[in-house]
């Protein structure tokens, strides 16, 4: 069977940044999406942040009026599970933790047709590992697609197959892909498998240095800006993607690895305990406003003496 057939409706299970950005680019194909989330309130959430993203976007001239519209009414909302009955594939993109995955994993079996693909948006985890908690029937279906950061910009897909991984998951996803117009890049199943290992390792290293005081944040971003031509400084992105997200992934790669680099530097554990997450919480290394842009800022964020910079506990 072709899988491009069956690309007309898709489920998104998990409404956060990597599911509304998931979201959306499926939708922007022209694919009817079921957006799920536990709870109908973290489901408004979601809703008003696609929108403002997408108005921000209008603003920037990067898509149209009504281009944003039809990506908004291709894009459904529930809290139930049972959304993933009768779709031809399923993207989990919840936070990244083994357990929650593995139970999540186990819900959608039990629901999911059985032909349905199941597509990790995962960078640190084995999908060998995860599959094994499903019945080897379910096994094959199950594949690694990790979709970088912003989803909607980044023309770029790590492709994981596991151990189990048969031709239908890798067919489906690599379709996905082409309908996304976005290129595959085939990866080994190994933690953190490439882009996630190096900008894990940029942003660290970052944070060490407004840390130590070698440059201020403002500093650190304009210096990487200028080097890698980047839309954003590691510090701008680490504040997009969710600074709970980014210590998360750190410390699984440093219990998995064992390697220093990934080894969260203590102020993002101390910001992270504090509550600034970034984007989505108002503050992080910079400041936001509801709608998710940066506020202009006076304080020289890394400028000694370092304790102001620090939140307490």
């Amino acid at each position: 069977m072709n899988p491009n057939l069956d690309l007309d409706r898709a489920t998104v299970v998990g409404a956060g940044t990597a599911g509304r950005g998931i979201s959306r680019a499926l939708a922007a194909a022209g694919i009817e999406v079921r957006m799920v989330e536990r709870t109908d309130g973290l489901l408004d959430r979601a809703r008003a942040a696609l929108r403002e993203g997408l108005d921000r976007d209008l603003g920037r001239w990067a898509v149209t009026e009504s281009e944003r519209d039809a990506i908004l009414a291709r894009i459904d909302g529930t809290s139930s599970l049972e959304a993933v009955r009768g779709v031809p594939i399923v993207f989990e993109a919840i936070p990244e933790d083994a357990k929650e995955k593995r139970a999540l994993l186990r819900e959608i079996d039990a629901i999911a047709d059985p032909t349905t693909v199941f597509c990790l948006n995962t960078s640190t985890l084995s999908i060998t590992a995860l599959s094994e908690m499903l019945p080897v029937e379910r096994r094959p279906l199950l594949i690694g697609m990790h979709f970088l950061h912003p989803v909607s910009r980044i023309p770029l897909v790590e492709l994981v197959r596991g151990r189990h991984t048969g031709e239908r998951a890798e067919s489906m996803a690599r379709a996905v892909a082409a309908r996304l117009e976005k290129e595959v890049m085939e990866v080994a199943e190994y933690p953190g498998y490439v882009t996630t290992r190096l900008t894990l390792t940029l942003i660290n290293e970052a944070v060490h240095l407004v840390m130590e005081g070698v440059a201020t944040r403002d500093a650190v971003d304009r210096a990487m800006k200028l080097r890698l031509g980047a839309r954003h400084g590691p510090l701008a992105l680490a504040d997009e993607i969710g600074l709970d997200s980014v210590y998360r992934a750190l410390d699984s790669l440093w219990r998995e690895l064992g390697l220093s680099q990934f080894r969260p530097a203590p102020l993002l554990r101390r910001m992270v305990s504090a509550g600034w997450l970034g984007e989505k919480s108002g503050r992080g290394f910079y400041r936001y406003d509801a709608a998710g842009r940066r506020l202009p800022v006076s304080e020289d964020f890394g400028k000694p003496p370092l304790d102001r910079l620090l939140p307490e506990g």
